[in-house]
């Protein structure tokens, strides 16, 4: 893909390779930028991702061949390259040219996060919840807060589809100057392990990081669950010196990663805790819960429709930034009470049906768990969980989810989920094997008769998980697709007489 810089900017080699030294061609100006090496590159920069060094080698020559002044290389070719490139080219070798290309849509954007407080949200689960309610307490703060993330884009203005929980550099530089365009003060922005190893971050320079937790995924990406972590810890490479860290200490991998981050750090738990932001259960039922959020000498009453000690810890994240920010504990409590749900986060649809019924993503076994478990401490009956596949190639959890649903919940039923990887046979099969016998889950592939089976079956006291991507902000599968939540709906008001009360009856 080629970008070409935007009108009124201008940008430099020096500009772009912060950090490397292009010598004596630094102040050379840029305009065209490139990583495709069969596109017109006309006097601009090729920047050459190839790890190996002969297609290093034909993609330069290719570049040069299409107009390409300069080229950046990896050091790692630079031994077996030097001698057999274009003289027409002036080359540069840097430890990674993924970073230079980010930096490169950054810069040709005229950097647009330097002109927004950004806060950078990364860990296994809850990266979005944490999202929607930071969002919700900035807002209240009367802060105009972009969002990027893996239920949409808020631009300022709208709310559009994003099928990356963290876009590629160039669609990431667009949306922040969008952002910038439309009045934003500030930007969250969702990174993925996968966004951290690739360097999509590069350019950018955080004021607050927020990590949620860190546990197992994407090792079909990473391949080891060390190097995973690594990846997520990246993220603190882009937090400022004089930024924050919000850290979740409950979780233990977090805790023992603490004394790797060179940066002020605030600290959250649930008591009992020494942290500098702490929280306090006080009720549970299937539709709210209470808690306090205590902070030195202070405290505020909590009431959220959101339910589970997961969301407990996004609002203690949420808080510690806000307490950074300025913020008093007044208007981050009514932030928080006013994201009155997050779609496919342990949320509710109540039809007046006399069971609970929830949509949770539940991507991972961890997560799974704790939605099953937050589902028992408010359910005195059976628990129904549908479970697929995680919408991702990742096998290796495939038959723990399965592990995770036989342990927490009384009834399972096995079925595709709404994203492609999670409809192969393959991916139910890796399912049905993680379960102790053929008679330990029911065997429904379709997705619908599946939920209509569990929503037929549940009684007074029980409770339905649909566990899957609802994908509803996401692009339609085809024409016919309908968003879980929507179809349960139209079940549900179809076939289940309403347990709401009213005047006459």
């Amino acid at each position: 893909m080629t970008i070409e810089i935007k009108d009124g900017v201008q940008a430099t080699l020096s500009t772009i390779l912060e950090g490397e030294n292009p010598s004596s061609y630094r102040d050379a100006p840029i305009s065209l930028c490139g990583v495709d090496a069969n596109e017109r590159l006309s006097g601009g920069l090729f920047i050459c991702k190839e790890t190996k060094s002969e297609a290093a080698i034909a993609a330069v020559k290719q570049a040069a061949g299409n107009g390409a002044r300069h080229a950046v290389l990896s050091r790692s070719v630079e031994e077996e390259t030097k001698g057999k490139l274009p003289e027409t080219l002036e080359t540069i070798y840097v430890d990674d040219p993924r970073s230079t290309y980010a930096r490169a849509c950054q810069a040709f954007r005229g950097f647009p996060g330097r002109k927004l407080r950004l806060i950078g949200i990364t860990g296994t689960a809850g990266k979005t919840s944490l999202s929607y309610v930071l969002g919700g307490v900035l807002a209240e703060a009367g802060m105009k807060i972009g969002l990027v993330g893996s239920l949409g884009v808020y631009d300022g203005l709208k709310l559009s589809p994003s099928l990356k929980t963290t876009p590629e550099p160039e669609r990431l530089a667009q949306l922040l100057d969008e952002m910038v365009s439309s009045g934003c003060c500030g930007a969250i922005v969702e990174a993925s392990s996968v966004a951290l190893a690739e360097k999509r971050l590069a350019g950018l320079e955080f004021d607050a990081v927020c990590l949620t937790n860190i546990r197992r995924d994407h090792l079909d990406y990473h391949g080891t669950v060390d190097a995973y972590r690594r990846a997520k810890m990246l993220i603190f490479n882009y937090l400022k010196p004089e930024g924050i860290a919000i850290c979740n200490v409950d979780d233990r991998v977090t805790d023992a990663a603490l004394h790797l981050i060179t940066q002020p750090v605030l600290t959250v738990g649930v008591q009992p805790t020494q942290c500098s932001v702490s929280g306090t259960p006080v009720e549970r039922y299937k539709g709210e819960q209470t808690f306090y959020i205590v902070a030195g000498s202070d405290a505020v009453p909590i009431r959220t429709k959101v339910i589970g000690k997961e969301h407990i810890y996004n609002c203690l994240e949420a808080t510690a930034l806000a307490i950074a920010w300025k913020i008093d504990l007044k208007t981050v409590a009514r932030g928080i009470e006013r994201v009155e749900y997050i779609p496919g986060r342990m949320e509710r649809i109540d039809c007046g049906q006399p069971f609970g019924v929830y949509l949770d993503r539940a991507s991972t076994p961890h997560a799974l768990t704790a939605a099953l478990e937050t589902l028992r401490s408010v359910t005195s009956g059976a628990i129904y969980c549908i479970l697929c596949a995680p919408g991702d190639k990742d096998r290796s959890k495939r038959q723990l989810m399965a592990v995770a649903a036989e342990s927490n919940a009384d009834v399972r039923v096995v079925t595709s989920g709404n994203l492609p990887e999670s409809q192969s046979e393959e991916a139910l099969n890796d399912l049905r094997r993680g379960f102790s016998s053929r008679d330990a889950f029911r065997d429904e592939p379709d997705r619908r008769k599946a939920i209509v089976w569990a929503l037929s079956q549940a009684g007074l006291e029980d409770a339905v998980l649909v566990v899957g991507q609802d994908v509803s902000t996401l692009a339609s599968i085809n024409e016919l697709f309908v968003p879980d939540r929507q179809f349960i709906r139209n079940w549900l008001y179809d076939n289940q007489p309403s347990a709401e009360s009213y005047w006459y009856n």
